[in-house]
């Protein structure tokens, strides 16, 4: 199963002292207590928070987002098919979860199953939720208190590995690795249509990284350890970018720095990222030439935070979440800081 990575809050404005880093995991949702200056953590009381589904069980969620308000977050329960929201304290970052959890079933009568993979909209009016055994994408409406209302559903060939949104919000790229494919669908009013045929992209498929201009997307390919440009057409379609590039040993995700200058990709096999300097014009990559960035054992996923300032990296087979830094050249240092888990560590996501 994918890991997916989620962000809150992508064009804050200032930074607050401390944030609050939420980690879902088997044994339940692990929170961190984050320095925004120096990425130091510390576990929060109270953690891990768990959503019970019997008085000695608990539902391993596979995926969490916060929302942009900084209020609540969001767990998808891979094992029961249903979403939990929990309130998080500002001042202490604990949640308390609110019941009942929204179970993935329709007013018509339609079933999910197997949430594993989330995503929230900038406005924070819409939750997306990928299904991997029953292959399509739920969207839920986001109301003031937090709970959620279905609003719409679209089916993909095979199990979406992960989901990510345009900078406006208008288009959803879903890669489905079983076909090496890239579903495009249009957003209104959490109404998703698909656009024209699935893209499919030698190599394989992993998580995708995408241009906050809304020009590029970048697919990593696992088995040709090349990474992919696309180039994004006004109504989301994709076409042909400018070629292949180079990475590291079986490349499964990348993300852009905040201007889009720079992009990472997440090697898992030589546990490193690779680092790139990015024409913001045309697309094409150049490798920049500085030392390896090393990341723990098996990086599956990687999230740049609010800020720009630190680069957070998932490690699926040391169970950590390693940190490096953003220099001003976009080349990458590390902060000596990791979080440290004793279960693998499946989804993580930041307050703002």
């Amino acid at each position: 199963m994918g890991i997916a990575l989620a962000l809150a809050g992508m064009g804050c404005s200032s930074s607050p002292a401390v944030r609050f880093a939420y980690v879902a995991t088997g044994q339940g949702i692990f929170a961190f207590r984050m320095n925004s200056k120096t990425g130091a953590g510390s576990t929060i009381f109270g953690s891990p928070f768990v959503t019970k589904i019997a008085p000695t069980t608990a539902a391993s969620p596979s995926s969490v987002v916060v929302h942009p308000s900084n209020h609540f977050l969001y767990a998808a329960n891979q094992d029961t098919s249903s979403i939990s929201l929990f309130k998080i304290n500002s001042t202490t970052g604990a949640l308390d979860e609110v019941l009942p959890r929204t179970a993935l079933v329709t007013p018509a009568g339609g079933v999910g199953l197997a949430p594993a993979v989330m995503t929230v909209d900038g406005g924070g009016k819409y939750l997306f939720v990928g299904n991997q055994t029953t292959n399509d994408i739920w969207v839920y409406s986001i109301g003031s208190s937090g709970a959620l209302t279905f609003v719409s559903s679209a089916q993909v060939g095979a199990s979406p590995a992960s989901l990510t949104l345009s900078a406006s919000d208008g288009f959803l790229y879903v890669p489905v690795p079983t076909f090496s494919a890239i579903y495009v669908f249009s957003v209104s009013a959490g109404v998703l249509t698909q656009v024209g045929t699935p893209l499919i992209v030698n190599g394989g498929v992993g998580h995708l990284g995408i241009d906050p201009g809304g020009k590029f997307l970048y697919v990593p390919n696992p088995s040709l350890n090349t990474l992919t440009v696309l180039l994004i057409q006004a109504d989301g379609s994709l076409l042909p970018g400018p070629g292949l590039f180079a990475t590291g040993t079986s490349p499964v995700a990348a993300a852009t720095n905040a201007t889009g200058a720079f992009l990472y990709v997440a090697n898992s096999a030589s546990t490193n990222l690779s680092q790139f300097k990015v024409d913001t014009t045309t697309g094409t990559l150049t490798a920049l030439t500085t030392s390896v960035a090393g990341t723990g054992t098996n990086p599956e996923s990687i999230l740049v935070d609010p800020d720009a300032k630190f680069i957070f990296v998932i490690n699926e087979q040391s169970n950590s979440i390693t940190e490096f830094t953003i220099n001003t050249d976009g080349t990458l240092a590390t902060t000596g800081n990791a979080l440290q888990l004793n279960v693998v560590p499946r989804s993580l996501s930041l307050t703002r």
